[in-house]
C-alpha cells in the first residue's frame, strides 16, 4: 500500500445520483468506503438530477461524506456549486466518474484552470466503466446531444492525469486515446457474503429452471429465440425466468415475440428489486448471460453476473469482455464468444444435467471471486495507484 505524508483527500465527482443508475451506488460508493477505511478523507459529490429529492442534502456513509448539490439555476449554477465544493475542500485527487454530463464538465473546467496557469489544483483521475458512445442510440439522444457526449468522452480520456478502467477493453481504449497516461485495471468488486449458505438441493418437483438477467441489449431477439428453441428441443421440460427491464422503451417486445409471447414455460419477472433477488436465485438451477461480441458488451463489467456467481447459482456465459474474467478458473461455464445459439443451448443443457455438481461449482466461483474481486483488495490497489499519481506531480 502507498505511503502518504498526510491523510490524502479524495473527491469523487459523480455524473448522477444514487437511486436509479447503478454506477455510483454499486461501484463508486464501495470504493469510497474502502478508501475511508484506509484513513483517507473521502467525499462523493453528486448533482442529483435523476433523484432531485436529494438536492441540497448531505450525509455520512461509512466514513464517506456524501454531498448532493442543489438543483437550481440550470447548468451554469449547478456546475458552479460543484466547483465551490471542490475549491472549499481542496482535495489532492478529483476522481471523475464517467467523462460525461456534469462530471465531464467539471473535468473540463479543472483542466482549463491548469492550462491557464493554476498549478495548485488537484490531480485529475478519470474512471470509466462503459464505452458511452455505444449507448447513444439506446438512449435516444438528439443528434447534437449525442455528438457532444461523444466529444466529452474522447476529450476526457485525453485530458486526465490517470485513468481507472472497469474492463480490459476500456483499458485498451485508454491506451489508444491517451497512450502516455497511467492506467489501472479496476473491475467491479463484490461484497463477501455474511455466511456461505449451501444452495438448496435440486427440487425434483419443479421443472429445471434457467434464469436470464437482461436489459434486452446483450443479444438480438432472433439469437435468443433460436437458443431457447434449441434448449427446448433437448429439454422440453425446461422453464425460463426472464428478469430485467428494457433500457430502451419497447425493446422487450421483439424478445417476447421471438421467445413466444404466450409460452407457458417462460415467466417474465420484469425488474427484480434487490430485496427479492434471493428468492429468484432460489428458484433457479442455473443462470445464463449470453452476449454478442460487440463494444457494448466488451466494455462493461457486470455486477449482476458477479453477484449471481457469488450467490452460488451456476452460470453459463459468453466469453465476452469481463464475463470471461469473472468466469475464469472454472467459476462459470464459459461459451465461445462466437458460439451459435445451438452451441450455447447445449452448454446450458449440460449444466442442468449435472445438478449434483452445483455445490462444487458454487464453491469454486466464490473462491475465485473472493480472491480477486473483493472491494478491500480493489480499494488497496486504487490507493496505491493514487500514490503513484501524486508522486508524478
Amino acid at each position: 500500500m502507498a505511503e502518504f505524508r498526510r491523510r490524502p483527500r479524495i473527491l469523487f465527482v459523480a455524473p448522477f445520483g444514487l437511486r436509479q443508475k447503478a454506477t455510483v451506488w454499486a461501484r463508486i460508493l464501495p470504493l469510497a468506503r474502502q478508501l475511508a477505511a484506509n484513513d483517507c478523507f473521502v467525499t462523493l459529490l453528486i448533482p442529483p438530477w435523476d433523484s432531485p429529492e436529494d438536492g441540497g442534502r448531505s450525509w455520512g456513509d461509512d466514513g464517506v461524506e456524501v454531498v448532493n448539490v442543489k438543483l437550481l439555476g440550470g447548468l451554469p449554477s449547478i456546475t458552479r456549486r460543484l466547483l465551490e465544493v471542490i475549491d472549499t475542500q481542496r482535495p489532492d485527487i478529483v476522481h471523475i466518474v464517467k467523462p460525461r454530463a456534469y462530471a465531464g464538465i467539471v473535468q473540463w473546467v479543472l483542466w482549463q484552470r491548469r492550462r491557464m496557469g493554476r498549478q495548485d489544483g488537484p490531480r485529475i483521475v478519470l474512471d470509466v466503466d462503459d464505452w458511452e458512445q455505444a449507448w447513444s442510440s439506446i438512449g435516444g439522444y438528439h443528434l447534437l446531444t449525442a455528438r457532444f457526449l461523444e466529444w466529452q468522452e474522447r476529450w476526457g480520456f485525453a485530458h486526465a492525469d490517470a485513468i481507472t478502467a472497469a474492463s480490459g477493453w476500456l483499458l485498451h481504449k485508454a491506451g489508444e486515446l491517451a497512450p502516455a497516461t497511467p492506467t489501472l485495471y479496476l473491475p467491479n468488486g463484490i461484497v463477501p457474503p455474511q455466511a456461505s449458505a449451501p444452495r438448496p438441493a435440486f427440487d425434483v418437483n419443479r421443472p429445471p429452471t434457467v434464469l436470464w438477467f437482461t436489459r434486452f441489449m446483450e443479444v438480438e431477439p432472433e439469437w435468443m429465440g433460436q437458443m431457447w428453441a434449441s434448449m427446448r428441443a433437448t429439454r422440453p421440460d425446461v422453464h425460463l425466468l426472464v428478469a430485467g427491464a428494457p433500457l430502451q422503451k419497447g425493446r422487450n417486445g421483439p424478445f417476447r415475440m421471438a421467445l413466444g409471447r404466450d409460452d407457458p414455460a417462460i415467466t417474465w419477472l420484469g425488474y427484480v428489486p434487490p430485496a427479492q433477488l434471493a428468492d429468484v436465485y432460489a428458484r433457479s438451477d442455473c443462470a445464463v448471460f449470453p452476449a454478442a461480441n460487440i463494444p457494448l458488451n466488451q466494455a462493461k463489467c457486470s455486477v449482476k453476473l458477479a453477484n449471481t456467481l457469488l450467490d452460488g447459482v451456476p452460470v453459463i456465459a459468453s466469453a465476452v469482455g469481463e464475463q470471461a474474467r469473472y468466469g475464469a478458473d472454472g467459476a462459470a461455464r464459459l461459451v465461445a464468444a462466437e458460439a451459435s445459439p445451438a452451441e450455447f443451448a447445449a452448454a446450458v443443457v449440460d449444466v442442468l444435467a449435472q445438478s449434483g455438481q452445483q455445490a462444487q461449482l458454487a464453491q469454486r466461483a466464490r473462491s475465485w471471486l473472493l480472491s480477486r474481486y473483493s472491494w478491500r483488495r480493489l480499494g488497496d490497489e486504487l490507493l496505491g495507484f493514487y500514490g503513484k499519481v501524486l508522486d508524478r506531480r
